[in-house]
């Protein structure tokens, strides 16, 4: 009997439900558990410190009550990482289970950002759509049985041609090319997105999309569902009702944390989780059903720490720097997973994980076998849902994005191109334009201030020499030097 069957067995028995089967001939009989339900909300633009369970600072100026209380019955992951410090590339490795470059994605949109004449190199080229021969999770999860649907941002490609229908989904609820669907004012009325046509009149978006994931579990409670909930929010521009906005016009600034429209969208963000895990809780589902929650990328903020002038709608602290830097506020997300009767309630994990790692947790959860061919990068999980100290005995993780991200205000770059390793508590950056590495203990330096390159050569040639066999090994495209 395979782990994940155990699992659910267990599940099913807590959960109350039961299906026996005699066996010919005999009196014994065999439970047949039913593999679990999966809702799995991947927040845009979401800083590490911007939920409760993850705050740095005792006095909270965002409120997300739900999102704590999901912490509390489940794990929170404190070294987990989202695949790139911008959107498109995350969405891509969460679903194909690959890094780039096994992957073609690594930015949105183009590596060539910012002013041509301050690029020193030339960047690598980038695709902007996920290629439909890569078998995604949702592809494996639907070949199991299990009913799919999509709802929010995909940023993968445009339907009809390669939309989340295209890629194993059976339902699609406002996912298309798009990062962003508009900038003209209306961004949160949700029949502004050309995937939705049914929204109530005045409807926050981000309302609606959680208004249909409760309508779709309902309609699917009967039998396995995966359920992957992308909500725009908080990406800018910033919108949210009026009344959540006026609530926090009266709170006072906690820090570099201040701005009444961002925490009303994270608060309609958990309000929605909120709604999820009652009817969840309503249906009887809740002991069958594994939440996952994170973020594709860190927060928009924190860049003074990296030496910008503006600083942003957020801030990451202590982490350094924001949303399109490598440093830790850009790519170290929250990452919760609530799985009754595999994780204990209340616990917390300081093992290294990445966005990628999804794919073949939920797989091994739903016991069904990897796809062929390209194999998948991250490693299950459930080892460590399973028991909180053990340990996934990964070499370590990896990141490569040969290009530019312009830097929001005065400044150029929030990174120019750049390989990043870590491996263990120490996290090694080479960049490119100067040949420079930073190399940082994370658990003695959480906030990436001392660079111990000089101090300790020894480390630093034994991550650079491993960042070196991984770039070759994938073949990852670099920077080219000007003619």
């Amino acid at each position: 009997m395979t782990r994940a069957l155990r699992y659910a067995i267990a599940i099913g028995l807590v959960g109350g439900w039961v299906a026996v089967s005699a066996r010919a001939g005999g009196t014994d009989a065999q439970p047949e558990a039913r593999s679990p339900n999966i809702v799995f909300v991947l927040v845009d633009d979401l800083g590490y410190t911007d939920v409760n369970p993850y705050a740095s600072h005792p006095d909270q100026y965002y409120e997300t009550p739900h999102i704590t209380r999901l912490a509390g019955q489940g794990m929170r992951f404190t070294n987990a990482y989202a695949n790139a410090a911008n959107c498109a590339p995350t969405r891509a490795a969460l679903m194909s289970g690959q890094y780039y470059p096994n992957q073609p994605i690594y930015t949105v949109n183009t590596g060539a950002r910012g002013d041509a004449a301050d690029r020193q190199l030339i960047p690598a080229a980038t695709a902007t759509t996920l290629p439909l021969e890569k078998v995604t999770l949702a592809e494996q999860l639907q070949a199991a049985g299990y009913a799919t649907a999509f709802m929010g941002k995909w940023h993968l490609g445009d339907p009809p041609e390669a939309g989340p229908r295209q890629q194993g989904f059976d339902i699609n609820v406002g996912g298309y090319r798009a990062g962003h669907p508009s900038w003209d004012g209306r961004y949160f009325a949700p029949n502004n997105n050309p995937a939705i046509d049914d929204a109530r009149d005045g409807e926050y978006l981000t309302d609606y999309l959680f208004r249909k994931a409760n309508e779709y579990i309902r309609q699917h409670r009967d039998a396995p569902f995966y359920l992957q909930l992308a909500p725009y929010a908080v990406h800018t521009p910033l919108q949210a009702p009026d009344a959540r906005v006026a609530h926090y016009d009266q709170k006072a600034p906690v820090h570099g944390h201040n701005n009444p429209t961002y925490a009303a969208m994270i608060e309609s963000v958990d309000r929605g989780v909120g709604r999820i895990l009652e009817t969840l809780d309503t249906l009887g589902l809740t002991d069958n059903t594994i939440v996952i929650f994170t973020s594709d990328n860190g927060g928009l903020g924190g860049y003074r720490s990296i030496g910008l002038e503006e600083n942003g709608i957020t801030d990451n602290a202590p982490l350094k720097g924001g949303k399109g830097s490598f440093y830790e506020g850009g790519i170290r997300v929250p990452f919760i997973v609530r799985w009754p009767g595999v994780v204990r309630p209340g616990t917390t994990t300081d093992a290294p994980v990445i966005s990628l790692d999804v794919y073949p947790t939920l797989l091994d959860a739903a016991g069904v076998e990897p796809p062929s061919g390209d194999g998948l990068d991250g490693q299950s999980l459930l080892p460590v849902l399973e028991e909180q100290t053990a340990s996934l005995d990964r070499d370590a993780l990896y990141w490569h994005f040969p290009g530019y991200l312009q830097a929001y205000g005065p400044g150029l770059w929030r990174t120019a191109p750049v390989s990043v390793v870590r491996a263990g508590p120490w996290k090694l950056l080479h960049f490119y334009e100067d040949d420079r590495l930073e190399l940082y203990h994370l658990e003695r330096d959480i906030g990436e201030t001392r660079n111990l390159a000089q101090e300790r050569p020894a480390k630093r040639d034994e991550l650079v020499e491993r960042l070196r066999a991984w770039l070759e090994a994938t073949d990852a495209p670099r920077p080219q030097p000007k003619e």
